[in-house]
C-alpha cells in the first residue's frame, strides 16, 4: 500500500477510536473516579506541588492519588529487604486539597517464595506501618491499602494468607490489590485474591525480555485475548498506562529497567575530567547500541554491547486501552487511574486525548 494511503488510513482510524469513545462517554451516565499513580522515591509537600504536576492534577480533576511507599525485594545475601523505600517528609502545615491517597506496597514474587508461616505476622504488620507513614504527611486517616504483586500458581496460597494476615491486624481497612491480565484471565489457576477491590493493569502485555517485541507495554490485540470473560468475581478498578520505560539487554539477555527514558540523559552525563560520556548508535527508531562505556561514573552501569529500547505508551495506546477496558462493567464506585504522574510522559499527551480516555467512564 502507498506509504501516503497508509497514513491516512491510519488518521482515519484513529479519529473513529475518539469518535467511538465520545459516544459512549455521552452515553453512559454513571460517572467513574479519576485517579493516578505516584510513582517515586519521595513524596513531600515541595513534590506534590510540583507546578506541572500540580498543574495537571487539577486541569484533569484527579481525586484519588496511588502512592507508593515501599517495594519490598529478596536476595541470598540481604533476605527479604527493602529495595527502595519513599522517602516522606512531614509536612507541619495543613495538607488542604481534595484529593484521596492510597498508599501502595510493591512485593516482588521471589518475596513470597521465601515468606513462611514464621514470619508472616512480622511482615504484615511491617507492611501495614510503611503503608500508613503517608498519614503523618497528608494530616488524614487512610482508608485504603493497596498492595502490588505480580503472584504466579506457586506464590498464590502464601499471598493470600499474607493479605489475609494484614487484614487480621488492621480490619478496619479496606484492601486492594493489582491484577495483571494473566491472573484475570486465567483465575482458575491463580485464584481470587482474599480483598476488597482488584485494581486492573491493563499494560505489560507481552514478556519484556524478549528485545524484539514492538512494544511489551500494550498491545491492544494482545490484550483483548485477555479481556473475553467481561465479569470478576471482585469489583474492579482500572488502571491505563502513560508511561515509558528503558529495557537493558546484555549478551541478548534482559538485564534490568529503568522506569522512565534515560537516552537523554546518557550523552549529557559528562563529569570533571572526562571529555566524553556514553556514546549510543541508534539501531532502529526505539533501540540503541552502547558503542563505549562511560569512563568516570555512570549511575547506569553500562557496558559497551549492551542494548537500549524504550518502550512507551502515547496517546494512541492510551485510547485503544480505554475503548477495550469500557467494555467492562463499571458503576460510581469504579476508580479509572493512570500509570503514572510523570510530567515528561503525561505532556506528550494533548488535554483533548486524556479527557477523551477519561469519557466512556463519565
Amino acid at each position: 500500500m502507498n506509504p501516503n494511503i497508509q497514513k491516512i488510513v491510519a488518521s482515519l482510524s484513529f479519529l473513529l477510536l475518539l469518535f467511538a469513545l465520545w459516544q459512549m462517554g455521552t452515553l453512559k451516565r454513571t460517572s467513574a473516579t479519576r485517579a493516578i499513580y505516584y510513582w517515586k522515591t519521595s513524596f513531600e509537600k515541595n513534590t506534590y506541588g510540583n507546578d506541572r504536576e500540580n498543574d495537571f492534577i487539577q486541569k484533569h480533576e484527579i481525586k484519588k492519588m496511588y502512592v507508593k511507599l515501599l517495594d519490598v525485594d529478596y536476595s541470598d545475601g540481604a533476605g527479604i529487604f527493602p529495595a527502595s523505600k519513599t522517602r516522606i517528609e512531614y509536612y507541619p502545615g495543613e495538607f488542604v486539597d481534595s484529593t484521596f491517597y492510597i498508599p501502595v506496597i510493591y512485593i516482588t514474587n521471589q518475596v513470597l517464595l521465601h515468606l513462611d508461616s514464621a514470619n508472616m505476622d512480622y511482615y504484615a504488620k511491617n507492611f501495614i506501618s510503611n503503608a500508613l507513614r503517608l498519614e503523618t504527611h497528608i494530616h488524614r486517616p487512610v482508608k485504603e491499602i493497596q498492595i502490588d504483586c505480580d503472584w504466579t500458581k506457586s506464590t498464590r496460597d502464601t499471598y493470600f494468607k499474607l493479605l489475609l494476615c494484614m487484614k487480621k491486624w488492621a480490619p478496619q481497612y479496606q484492601y486492594s490489590v493489582t491484577l495483571r491480565l494473566y491472573p484475570y484471565k486465567y483465575r482458575n489457576e491463580l485464584g481470587i485474591p482474599p480483598v476488597n477491590r482488584v485494581m486492573l493493569m491493563v499494560y505489560n502485555i507481552d514478556n519484556a525480555r524478549n528485545y524484539k517485541q514492538a512494544n511489551s507495554i500494550f498491545n491492544v490485540n494482545e490484550a483483548a485475548k485477555y479481556l473475553r470473560k467481561k465479569n470478576y468475581p471482585l469489583p474492579m478498578d482500572y488502571a491505563l498506562p502513560v508511561f515509558s520505560w528503558t529495557l537493558v539487554y546484555r549478551n541478548h539477555q534482559f538485564l534490568r529497567v529503568f522506569t522512565n527514558n534515560i537516552i537523554p540523559e546518557i550523552n549529557t552525563n559528562i563529569y570533571a575530567g572526562q571529555i566524553d560520556s556514553t556514546l549510543l548508535k541508534r539501531l532502529e527508531p526505539n533501540l540503541f547500541l552502547v558503542v563505549k562505556p562511560n569512563r568516570g561514573y555512570d549511575p547506569y552501569s553500562l557496558k559497551a554491547g549492551d542494548i537500549l529500547k524504550v518502550e512507551s505508551c502515547g496517546e494512541k495506546e492510551l485510547i485503544e486501552a480505554s475503548l477495550l477496558i469500557s467494555r467492562l462493567p463499571f458503576t460510581p464506585q469504579t476508580t479509572i487511574a493512570l500509570f503514572d504522574l510523570d510530567p515528561n510522559d503525561l505532556e506528550k499527551i494533548a488535554y483533548e486525548k486524556i479527557e477523551a480516555a477519561y469519557a466512556p467512564f463519565h
